[in-house]
């Protein structure tokens, strides 16, 4: 009895047994397995150092100090890996020598262009470093000579600060190639081979990320960082994916709002050189009014003192006149209404002995207040003074120490970048010596043939 046709049945109802023992492409040994598992557990170790607990820290010049420490450290363990591997130089695709030799010169280039930023930076802490150095009056209050120059260099370097570096713009362009060019290469024949290409790929989408990251902040300009899918097979994967994403957003809600400056460090500055720079100014402002009330209220003792006598003179001939005026008015009045001479002579004398006795005391009363209102008013001026000054000193001591923290971590990071630069350079080097000894040697064979 003849079954049912129903197409074409494997001999295996669950597959190929000897695909599975040998999969298609080379095989990898235990020994391989095993140093390309370290490899890459030790770069998703990396990463999930790299995410901080706030995600703002990415702004922070310690940041980046611990990501190009991260990245000299991954370049390291390549370079190592690649040595364990044995596997000789001659045995090397020609597509793998090209991919390694271009990215590493792209490197090279970012590098340049980083160390060359942070020595701008740096430069310009030498400005502050000078008005500082202005202001230096240990605890007291700096002189007016002081102040003005202070001002000139505060105000030249809030300039400066707010200029856009253009010598980052280079990096955008040799990021956006480096990560069109990443792919992971398919190895067929060889074991060694396919674990070289999966390690190169790990270390260069670590590489476009973090210094696509360094890029964005030291220029303040944000763009989307490079985008690109990472397969889910690599161990590493979990841990670059969860970086990349809350970096991106951190970026995209900081950058987006177009301030210039994007170091934190560098911005603690110049929130303090702002700031010192309008108490400077107000501080000019107060000295110079202060000098001009002492100016008038010296030529005022200068002549008063002189003028004392006639001001009372003057007082009485005005009193007199006064006097005289109020009795011709009544003798007028009387010529018309019919009143007595003589009272209206005793009524002005009355009066002018009336008045003789009020202005005194008019003028006793008047003094008392311009003292009371001149004691209040010194007071209050004296305490205002003083907190302008507390003030002014307290500006002083914070931008100290902020441009310390700046110059401490601009040297550390410029140091880590200069680190960084050797490695990549050291290794690049070594591969184009062992590319001259491995064509020497075809020469030399071709030569014996």
């Amino acid at each position: 009895m003849s079954h049912a046709h129903d197409g074409n049945r494997s001999f295996f109802p669950v597959g190929n047994p000897f695909r599975m023992i040998f999969p298609r492409g080379a095989h990898l040994s235990p020994k391989l397995t095993e140093l390309l598992a370290s490899y890459e557990d030790g770069l998703a170790s990396s990463l999930r150092k790299l995410k901080p607990e706030d995600t703002s820290e990415v702004l922070t010049l310690s940041w980046m100090k611990l990501a190009v420490d991260c990245l000299s450290e991954l370049h390291t363990n390549i370079a190592t890996l690649i040595t364990e591997l044995e596997l000789p130089l001659s045995d090397w695709d020609e597509k793998w020598v090209d991919i390694y030799l271009n990215s590493s010169v792209k490197l090279l280039d970012i590098c340049i262009a980083l160390s060359s930023e942070l020595s701008r930076l740096d430069q310009g802490q030498l400005l502050v470093r000078y008005l500082l150095n202005v202001l230096d009056s240990g605890s007291d209050m700096p002189s007016q000579e002081q102040l003005k120059k202070a001002e000139v260099s505060l105000k030249e370097w809030i300039e400066r600060a707010s200029e856009r570096s253009l010598r980052l713009d280079s990096c955008l362009a040799a990021l956006q190639e480096l990560s069109g060019n990443l792919c992971l290469m398919k190895v067929k024949h060889s074991a060694k081979g396919k674990v070289l290409m999966r390690a190169l790929y790990g270390i260069e989408a670590v590489t476009v990320l973090i210094c696509s990251v360094l890029v964005a902040v030291l220029s303040g300009r944000f763009k989307p960082l490079v985008e690109f899918d990472v397969p889910e097979k690599f161990g590493w994967s979990t841990a670059f994916i969860d970086l990349h994403k809350a970096i991106s957003g951190e970026l995209s809600s900081q950058l987006s709002r177009g301030s210039v400056t994007a170091v934190k460090e560098l911005e603690d500055v110049e929130v303090c050189a702002r700031q010192l720079h309008t108490l400077t100014c107000a501080a000019q402002l107060e000295e110079e009014n202060s000098s001009l009330a002492h100016a008038v209220s010296h030529s005022k003792e200068v002549v008063l003192p002189a003028q004392e006598g006639g001001h009372v003179d003057n007082l009485k001939m005005a009193e007199d006149t006064s006097c005289q005026h109020e009795v011709i008015t009544l003798q007028s009045i009387t010529t018309e209404g019919g009143m007595d001479t003589a009272d209206i002579k005793e009524d002005a004398k009355t009066m002018g002995h009336t008045k003789e006795v009020m202005v005194p005391e008019k003028t006793s009363d008047r003094g008392n207040r311009d003292d009371n209102t001149k004691q209040a008013t010194g007071v209050g001026t004296e305490i205002n003074c003083l907190e302008r000054r507390e003030e002014l000193l307290n500006c002083i001591s914070s931008m100290s120490k902020c441009a310390e923290r700046l110059r401490l971590g601009l040297d550390s990071l410029s140091k880590r970048v200069g680190d960084f630069f050797q490695i990549v350079l050291t290794g690049r080097d070594a591969l184009l010596c062992n590319l001259r000894i491995s064509d020497g040697g075809k020469v030399a064979a071709e030569v014996r043939s």
